[in-house]
């Protein structure tokens, strides 16, 4: 009987240290700061996605890339995003880069959706050169993605009809290892 009891004790602790470990594990990863930006005013991270064509909704293009969004909380914050476009099979590929920034008005702030949107103009690298003045919107959303609108008229919906969208994350920054 006492055997019994001993094996019964047993087994409860260490049900209860394997509960707790766990839900320390996860309570540690849920509080963990993003390996990617330390500094709250300095947003790092991929632009990893597809886009349509414009015309149809169906995946034409693959994005892949970097953005660097730098003094996020100031008046005149400065994004710069630079990436591949390539199509499906493989072919066409090219890069464009967005940047210069102008805000016209304060970000957007939605505490519902736990989301900051930036409305401005930038400047987007196409095939003919850079073109100013592109209306664009930048929302960062939560805190693990962004999804970056073009104005498409002013760039004959080269990007599509649907954001670029990214992540708030560099694997290269958080597994270094990984691109050496």
């Amino acid at each position: 009987m006492m055997k019994t009891i001993y094996k019964m004790v047993s087994a409860i602790f260490l049900l209860a240290v394997s509960v707790s470990t766990i839900a320390g594990f996860n309570l540690n990863h849920v509080l963990a700061q993003n390996p990617s930006n330390p500094d709250p005013t300095v947003l790092k991270g991929a632009i990893s996605g597809h886009s349509n064509n414009g015309n149809t909704t169906e995946p034409a293009w693959i994005i892949s890339g970097v953005y660097k969004f730098t003094d996020v909380n100031a008046s005149s914050p400065a994004f710069n995003a630079t990436f591949y476009m390539i199509n499906l099979d493989g072919t066409a590929e090219h890069t464009h880069s967005i940047y210069d920034l102008k805000l016209s008005g304060d970000p957007v702030i939605d505490s519902n959706s736990n989301s900051t949107t930036y409305n401005g103009t930038t400047t987007v690298t196409l095939k003919d050169g850079p073109v100013s003045n592109i209306p664009t919107q930048i929302s960062l959303l939560d805190d693990s993605a962004i999804a970056i609108t073009v104005e498409g008229n002013l760039t004959n919906k080269h990007f599509g009809s649907t954001p670029i969208y990214g992540t708030q994350h560099l694997i290269c920054v958080e597994v270094p290892d990984l691109c050496k």
